[in-house]
């Protein structure tokens, strides 16, 4: 039966913590690289392609503790818990029109002032070390800026990995768009946090959500009616959240790369946990 593994939006503290639920999983025999597609959203587009080529886990997680030079990235000011409450006015503001909350996000991400472009791509190809796609069915979503539509980008489409990945992380007001075909793209996350109705059709589902439910985000925060649809559909859907330690390490300033070392510890310590719950339908057993 087919498996699909969701990994959802969180920033550079989110990566770290995924990063650390999956080398802790993997230590207790559940390999997640075995799933046989993967759907990444911002933080978890940058996952979810090193996954798919298989990359090593602890090598991954070592880097989030002691970064090489080329991850080393800078702070970047940001307050989820403020983004939040923004969309919460948002939507009130257009009465509660998804579509037109969407749109006006996608205006404020194309008019605001961020790093240039060329910057940014150098650390996507760092984040990656990668430029061709894995041979693992991979989707990674993003947002067309100029109507607020969700698009999927795979291998097929002929875009540059960098650039689709790019394009899912391109926080509003943090990153720049990306152009790809003609079209700007921002962050996949405008549209859901975690996409996971891209998995349709998989017999299995595993959700990694970094912000978890996202029920304080009515713009992008989507979780419960995703997981409702795959499971009337007839997937078996699991999500993984956040447990206290993991959202303390995570922080409020999710761009913070200061919190990727305790992000990751926190991320290996809760995979314990999940094991038994996990391990029936992902363990070695079933791959």
């Amino acid at each position: 039966m087919t498996r699909c593994l969701v990994l959802g939006g969180g920033g550079v503290s989110g990566i770290a913590w995924q990063i650390g639920l999956l080398a802790g999983l993997a230590r207790y025999g559940i390999d997640l690289r075995e799933a046989d597609c993967f759907v990444g959203t911002s933080a978890g587009a940058v996952v979810g392609a090193r996954l798919a080529a298989g990359d090593d886990l602890e090598r991954l997680a070592a880097a989030q503790i002691t970064p090489p030079p080329a991850l080393r990235e800078t702070f970047r000011e940001y307050s989820q818990s403020d983004a939040d409450g923004r969309n919460r006015a948002l939507i009130e503001k257009v009465g509660g029109d998804l579509m037109a909350a969407r749109r006006r996000i996608c205006a404020y991400a194309l008019r605001s002032e961020t790093p240039p472009w060329e910057e940014r791509r150098s650390l996507i190809a760092a984040r990656l070390e990668r430029e061709i796609w894995p041979a693992r069915a991979l989707r990674l979503i993003a947002v067309e800026a100029l109507t607020g539509a969700a698009r999927v980008f795979t291998a097929a489409d002929g875009v540059p990995l960098i650039d689709a990945v790019a394009a899912s992380c391109a926080v509003p007001g943090t990153w720049p768009p990306v152009s790809i075909g003609g079209g700007m793209y921002i962050d996949g996350g405008v549209h859901s946090l975690t996409n996971a109705e891209v998995a349709a059709g998989a017999g299995h589902v595993l959700v990694l959500a970094p912000f978890g439910y996202g029920e304080g985000n009515p713009v992008a925060g989507h979780l419960r009616k995703e997981v409702k649809a795959l499971t009337l559909a007839g997937s078996v859907v699991k999500v993984v959240i956040p447990d206290e330690r993991s959202l303390d390490a995570l922080g409020d300033n999710v761009l913070d790369p200061a919190r990727r070392p305790a992000s990751v510890r926190a991320g290996l310590a809760q995979a314990e946990g999940l094991v038994d719950a996990l391990s029936e339908d992902w363990g070695r057993a079933t791959a």
